[in-house]
C-alpha cells in the first residue's frame, strides 16, 4: 500500500478508497479486502502516533539548550553593538583631526589637475604648430591617408585649444584644409558611389567621420542618386505623351521604392544610419523635380469639372506609395531618425497640402454648381412635386459624396469646414424647395384674398394628394438627414480616436506609427483651425452635443420646410371650405323674407321644415370625403410620411389631444379650422330676420352633425352662437348671463337680430 499519497496537499479520500479497492485480487471478496485495508491503516496510524510522541519528547528536551543558545546570541549582539559605537566614535575623531589635511590634499590635487591640463594644452599647441607646418607638404605629396591623419590630429588639438585667443583663426584654417581635402577626394567619392565600391567608400566614411564631416559625405551620396532619379522622372513623363498622370506617377513611385530596396542593403554596410540617408535622398528628390510635382498636379486638374475626384485619385496613388515606404522604414527601425521620417512625410504630401486646406472652398463650389443643374420649378403642380421628389436622391448623393471626398482627401481633418459647407448647401437647397412651395401656393391661389370676382374652385382632390406628396418628400429629407448626420458623427469619432492615438504614439515611441496614413497637415499649417477641430470633437465625445446632431441648423431648416409643406396641404384641403364660408355674410337669404309676407309666418314655421343651404352641405360633403382621401396615405406603411407627420405642425391644434393617429389629427385640424372660420363669418352677417335666424340654426345644426360624424367637438363660440340664435328676444340677455358668453359674440348677435 502506498502511504505517501496521504501527505499530498490535494489528497482526495474518495479517489484513494476507489483506487485501493480496485487493486484487490478477483478471488478475494471485497469485504475481506476492505477489512485488510482498515487493519493496515490502523497499524499505520499507530506507527504515526508513536513517531509523533517520540518527536515531541525530543523537542521538549531540547528547549533548555535552545534557550541557553539564544541568551548567548543576545549577549554577543550587545557586545558587537558597543564595539560598533566605539568604532564610530574613532572615525568621527579621525575626521575632525584630519579635515584640514584632507582640504589641503584636495587643493593640491586641483593644482595638479590644472598643471596637467596646462601641460596637455602646451603639448597640443606644440602639436598644432608642428602639424600646421607640415600639412602643406603632406597635401603636395597627395597621400590621402597621411593628409587625413594630419587633419585628424589638428582637429583633436583644436578641440583642446578652444580658449586660446586665435581659436577662430585656427578653426578657419582647419576648415579650409578640410575643404581642400574634400575637393581633392570629391571625384573619387562620386566614382565610388556610382560604382558601389564598398571598400573605398568605407575608407572615405572613416576619413570623413574622423574630421567630423560625415554629413558632407552623405550629401555626396544623395546628390549622386538624386540626379539619377530626376533623370528618370523626365524620362517617365515624356515617354508616352498620352499617358495619364496617374499611371506615370505610379511608375515613378515604383522606381523610388525599388531604389530604396536596392540601396538600403549597400548603405547598411557603409553608413551608421542608412535609413536616415535614404530618407534624405527621397526627400530631396521629391522636392527638386523639374517640373515640380505641384506644377504637374495643377496641370492635371486644370479645366476639369470634378477636380476633387482627380485630386483624390492622385492622392490614393501617393498613399499607396507611402504605405510601401512605411514597410521599408519599419525594417530600418533604430537606423532612421524620427526627424528624417517627418521631413520625408512632409515631402511626400506637401504637393497636396494647399488643396487639402482649400478643400471646403472647392467642395462648396462643386456643390453649388451641381445644385444649379437640378431643375425644380415647373408650371404644373404634379410635375414640380415629381422634380422635388427626384431631387432628394440627387442632393444626398452629392452630400454622401462630399463626406467621402472629405475622408479620402483630408482623412477627416476638414470635417469642421465640411459641416459649414453642408449647412450652406442645405440652406440653399431648402430655400429652393421653399420657393417651390411658395410657387405652388401661388398656383393654387392660397395666399390671395377671396373676392367676389374670383373664380370658383371646384373640388379637386388631386391637388391635395400632390400636396401630401410634398409632405412625404420632407419626411424623406428628415430620414436621410439623420443617417447622413450619423455618418458625420462617426467620422468625428474616428478622427478623434486617431488624433488621440497619434498623440500617445508620439509620447511613447521613438519611431512614429503609420506616419504616411494620417498626415496631420492641419496642425502643421493652421494650428488654430486644428484646435477648433479638437474642441469640436471633444464636444461630441463628452456627450454635451444635443442628440449628437452635427448639423442642428439643417435640422431646423428641414423642420421649418416640413411645417410649410403641412400648411400647403392644409390650405389646399381648406381652400374650398374657405371660399364657401366667405360667401356666408353676403347671402341674400338672411334678409330676403319681407315683413308682410314672411315674418308673420316665420314664428309658426317648424324648424325641421328648413333644409341646410348649399354652402354648408358642400362643406359637409367636403369634410366627409376627407377621410377617404387621407386613407391611402395613412394606412400604407410609409416611413418617410410617418417621420414628416410625427414632427409636422398643423393650424388649429388641439392641445388636449396626445398620441392620436395622423388621420384624426388632420381631420380635427381642418374641422377646427372650419369651425373657427365659420364663426368669424357668422359674426360678419349684418342682419338676421326671424326666418333667416332659423335658417342659420338649421345650417349650424347640420354642420354640428357633420362634426359629430367626424368625432370633433364644436367650439364654445359656435355653441354660444347657437344658444343666442335659439333664444327669444325676452330670454336673450338671461342666456348670455347664464352661459357667460363672450361680450363680442353677444353684442354682434344682438345687433344682427336687432335685440336691444
Amino acid at each position: 500500500m502506498d502511504f505517501w499519497k496521504f501527505s499530498d496537499q490535494n489528497f482526495d479520500v474518495k479517489e484513494w478508497v476507489n483506487s485501493a479497492l480496485k487493486t484487490r485480487d478477483d478471488k478475494t471478496p471485497i469485504d475481506a479486502h476492505a477489512s485488510t485495508l482498515v487493519m493496515k491503516l490502523q497499524l499505520f496510524i499507530q506507527e504515526v502516533n508513536n513517531a509523533l510522541e517520540e518527536t515531541s519528547v525530543q523537542s521538549v528536551n531540547s528547549i533548555p539548550r535552545v534557550m541557553r543558545e539564544i541568551e548567548n546570541l543576545r549577549h554577543e549582539a550587545s557586545l558587537l553593538k558597543e564595539q560598533m559605537n566605539m568604532v564610530k566614535e574613532d572615525i568621527k575623531k579621525v575626521e575632525e583631526n584630519t579635515a584640514q589635511s584632507m582640504k589641503m590634499l584636495m587643493e593640491l590635487d586641483a593644482v595638479k589637475s590644472r598643471m596637467q591640463a596646462a601641460s596637455q594644452g602646451l603639448q597640443e599647441a606644440d602639436n598644432w604648430t608642428t602639424l600646421s607646418a607640415d600639412v602643406e607638404k603632406v597635401f603636395d605629396s597627395g597621400d590621402i591617408k597621411a593628409i587625413s591623419e594630419k587633419l585628424v590630429g589638428m582637429h583633436k588639438s583644436l578641440t583642446v585649444l578652444q580658449d586660446v585667443p586665435d581659436y577662430a583663426e585656427r578653426r578657419r584654417r582647419l576648415e579650409g584644409l578640410k575643404n581642400k581635402l574634400e575637393a581633392l577626394l570629391s571625384p573619387k567619392i562620386v566614382a565610388a558611389f556610382n560604382n558601389h565600391s564598398l571598400e573605398e567608400t568605407k575608407e572615405y566614411v572613416k576619413i570623413f567621420s574622423d574630421i567630423d564631416r560625415l554629413d558632407q559625405l552623405q550629401n555626396y551620396y544623395v546628390r549622386c542618386h538624386k540626379t539619377k532619379l530626376q533623370k528618370t522622372w523626365v524620362e517617365i513623363r515624356t515617354e508616352d505623351p498620352n499617358k495619364m498622370m496617374l499611371d506615370w506617377l505610379a511608375t515613378f513611385y515604383d522606381v523610388i521604392l525599388s531604389t530604396w530596396y536596392t540601396e538600403v542593403s549597400w548603405c547598411s554596410q557603409v553608413f551608421p544610419e542608412p535609413g536616415t540617408v535614404l530618407c534624405v535622398l527621397l526627400m530631396q528628390t521629391l522636392t527638386h523635380l523639374d517640373p515640380s510635382l505641384p506644377q504637374c498636379i495643377a496641370e492635371y486638374i486644370r479645366d476639369q469639372q470634378d477636380v476633387l475626384q482627380r485630386l483624390i485619385d492622385l492622392r490614393q496613388v501617393t498613399i499607396r506609395y507611402g504605405q510601401g515606404l512605411e514597410k521599408a522604414l519599419l525594417q530600418q527601425e533604430g537606423k532612421c531618425s524620427p526627424n528624417s521620417i517627418s521631413v520625408l512625410v512632409d515631402a511626400v504630401f506637401s504637393p497636396y497640402i494647399q488643396y487639402m486646406l482649400d478643400y471646403p472652398m472647392m467642395q462648396q463650389s462643386y456643390l453649388v454648381g451641381q445644385l444649379e443643374n437640378i431643375s425644380l420649378r415647373s408650371d404644373e403642380f404634379l410635375e414640380m412635386a415629381g422634380r422635388m421628389a427626384k431631387s432628394v436622391d440627387k442632393v444626398f448623393r452629392l452630400v454622401d459624396q462630399a463626406v467621402d471626398y472629405c475622408v479620402q482627401l483630408t482623412d477627416g481633418y476638414a470635417v469642421c469646414g465640411l459641416c459649414f459647407v453642408l449647412e450652406e448647401f442645405f440652406s440653399e437647397y431648402t430655400g429652393r424647395l421653399d420657393e417651390c412651395i411658395s410657387s405652388l401656393r401661388k398656383q393654387c391661389y392660397l395666399d390671395q384674398d377671396l373676392t367676389p370676382d374670383m373664380k370658383e374652385f371646384h373640388e379637386d382632390w388631386t391637388l391635395f394628394q400632390n400636396a401630401f406628396r410634398i409632405i412625404q418628400i420632407c419626411g424623406d429629407l428628415l430620414l436621410r438627414l439623420r443617417t447622413h448626420d450619423r455618418n458625420l458623427y462617426d467620422i468625428l469619432m474616428i478622427c478623434g480616436r486617431e488624433i488621440g492615438g497619434k498623440a500617445s504614439d508620439s509620447d511613447t515611441s521613438r519611431f512614429p506609427t503609420r506616419p504616411f496614413r494620417w498626415y496631420n497637415y492641419l496642425q502643421k499649417e493652421r494650428p488654430n483651425d486644428f484646435n477648433t477641430l479638437l474642441e469640436f470633437i471633444q464636444k461630441y465625445q463628452s456627450g454635451t452635443a444635443k442628440d449628437y446632431a452635427v448639423l442642428p441648423v439643417v435640422f431646423e431648416q428641414m423642420q421649418s420646410l416640413n411645417e410649410r409643406a403641412h400648411r400647403l396641404a392644409f390650405d389646399v384641403a381648406f381652400l374650398q371650405i374657405k371660399q364657401q364660408l366667405s360667401l356666408v355674410p353676403k347671402l341674400e337669404t338672411w334678409a330676403s323674407v319681407s315683413a308682410e309676407s314672411g315674418s308673420a309666418l316665420s314664428s309658426e314655421l317648424p324648424k325641421f321644415s328648413l333644409s341646410p343651404q348649399g354652402y354648408i352641405t358642400h362643406i359637409g360633403d367636403h369634410l366627409l370625403t376627407l377621410p377617404q382621401q387621407l386613407e391611402p396615405f395613412i394606412t400604407k406603411e410609409n416611413p418617410a410620411l410617418e417621420a414628416a407627420m410625427k414632427t409636422g405642425k398643423l393650424p388649429f391644434p388641439d392641445e388636449q389631444e396626445e398620441n392620436i393617429d395622423p388621420a384624426s389629427h388632420w381631420l380635427g385640424s381642418i374641422a377646427r379650422g372650419t369651425i373657427h372660420t365659420y364663426v368669424e363669418n357668422i359674426l360678419r352677417i349684418h342682419e338676421l330676420t326671424p326666418y333667416s335666424t332659423k335658417q342659420l340654426l338649421a345650417d349650424i345644426e347640420y354642420f354640428c352633425n357633420v362634426l359629430e360624424a367626424l368625432e370633433v367637438e364644436p367650439s364654445d363660440s359656435l355653441k354660444h352662437i347657437m344658444m343666442l340664435l335659439k333664444a327669444s328676444p325676452e330670454e336673450f340677455h338671461e342666456v348670455v348671463v347664464e352661459n357667460n358668453i363672450d361680450d363680442r359674440i353677444q353684442m354682434v348677435i344682438a345687433g344682427t337680430r336687432m335685440i336691444h
